[in-house]
């Protein structure tokens, strides 16, 4: 039984086309249509007329099919028109002009159609059949007109075979680009979104565990926290619960409508940083000392969104996991300056002093834990690696020279023949 096209399919084929294309498509169906009908009518005799109407209607049907329906509607087609052709060879009512030479196109372009579909193991065969049965339509004409014909147009339809094929190849390959770029740029924003979500909501979580650290750390020293002091750890917890809160909905905001992203920008730009700085230095007595520099030639010439963005993402990272690991640090430094080798490229640094934690304080099976191994193999290095990369800059991190643990990236402003580079981001709409 042949399949005919469900509502879905008619849906799916006209969402496919749009504009202009829909109607240079559907104008060429209707052409198509009128000529099959009208060589049909040629036969002069209403059963074979009926049986030619049919054989190219199929024909075209297949080559308007989607592909999990071709192999057989294209089957289909293919057994009508070879069945029709031999039959009419029998018969006394011949076509007098024409012996279907829609039909026969319809044919060859099946034939590209099935090889630029796979599986090969299927629709080689179909490719076959429907090239075979085009020279069969030649036995529709009358004797006299089959052998000169036949004469001229048996080596085109000889030669025509090969280029049927090499088109499809060629379609096939251009299909399998299309869809390695397709999962490459799935593949970076599924990247995008990772990045995203450990920044955001990673970063809110982990403030909201450092203040209960510092509620405990101070308890834990007999000085309890005055009225004051905790009701403000409460409330810097209730604003990271809150904004942790945002970043999510945010994020489920943008898997649900990922159109409605609106351009990249960084968070109060460069002058955002001193609220990163800020949150570190709100854990008083049980969290480090804060130092951020920023280069007075920055405030003067503010360097792109992008790079703002990305280099707020760095230093923000980077304090989290002082959060994180380095609870023994006294002093953190962050300074961000255009460097001295190259003014075209920017350098951020954060460094803490955290010492090695000492061994009673390890698992009695592990070796003491220095600030390296502590911070070695994250997702959140990782993404910052990654947008660093994405502006053609490097990114290192790894023990400071001092002791402790260093971050440094440098980036290209994007000055003096650097073009901007800006990474596809949905952090704007993340950090509001």
């Amino acid at each position: 039984m042949i399949p005919l096209p469900t509502r879905a399919d008619l849906a799916s084929w006209a969402s496919a086309r749009s504009g202009p294309a829909l109607g240079a498509t559907v104008g060429a169906v209707v052409l198509a249509v009128a000529v099959i009908v009208a060589e049909a009518f040629d036969t002069g005799f209403p059963p074979t007329a009926a049986a030619t109407t049919v054989a190219g209607l199929l024909c075209l049907a297949a080559l308007l099919a989607p592909p999990g329906r071709l192999l057989r509607i294209g089957g289909a087609a293919v057994t009508a028109s070879a069945a029709l052709s031999l039959a009419t060879a029998q018969l006394r009512h011949r076509p007098e002009h024409t012996f279907g030479i829609v039909e026969l196109c319809l044919l060859l372009l099946l034939v590209t159609r099935a090889v630029r579909y796979g599986p090969p193991t299927r629709m080689l065969p179909l490719a076959a059949a429907a090239w075979l049965a085009a020279p069969l339509l030649l036995l529709r004409l009358p004797g006299s007109e089959l052998t000169r014909v036949a004469g001229y147009l048996g080596p085109v339809l000889l030669l025509a075979a090969p280029v049927v094929a090499v088109l499809g190849l060629y379609l096939r390959l251009l299909d399998s680009t299309r869809e390695q770029q397709k999962n490459a740029r799935l593949n970076d924003q599924r990247l995008e979104f990772a990045r995203e979500l450990h920044d955001f909501v990673g970063h809110h979580v982990t403030a909201i565990t450092a203040q209960v650290k510092a509620v405990r750390f101070i308890t834990a020293a007999g000085q309890p926290p005055t009225p004051e002091v905790l009701d403000q750890a409460l409330a810097n917890i209730e604003d990271a619960a809150a904004q942790a809160t945002g970043s999510m909905r945010a994020m489920v905001d943008l898997l649900r409508r990922p159109d409605r992203r609106p351009p990249l920008h960084a968070p109060g730009g460069l002058q955002g940083l001193h609220a990163l700085a800020d949150s570190l230095r709100s854990l008083g007595a049980a969290g480090p000392a804060v130092g951020l520099t920023i280069d007075p030639r920055l405030e003067a010439e503010p360097p792109a969104d992008h790079v703002a963005a990305t280099v707020h993402h760095l230093v923000r990272e980077a304090l989290t996991n002082v959060r994180k690991h380095a609870d023994r640090a006294g002093a953190v430094t962050v300074d961000v300056r255009l460097s001295a080798d190259d003014p075209g490229v920017l350098t951020v640094c954060v460094q803490d002093d955290a010492a090695p934690r000492p061994a009673a304080q390890t698992p009695a099976t592990q070796t003491p834990a220095t600030p390296s191994e502590d911070r070695r193999g994250g997702f959140g290095l990782l993404g910052v690696h990654e947008r660093v990369h994405a502006l053609g800059g490097r990114l290192t991190a790894g023990p400071g020279p001092i002791g402790g643990w260093q971050v440094t990236a440098d980036i290209p402003l994007g000055r003096g023949g650097v073009p901007d580079r800006p990474p596809v981001s949905p952090s704007a709409r993340l950090a509001g």
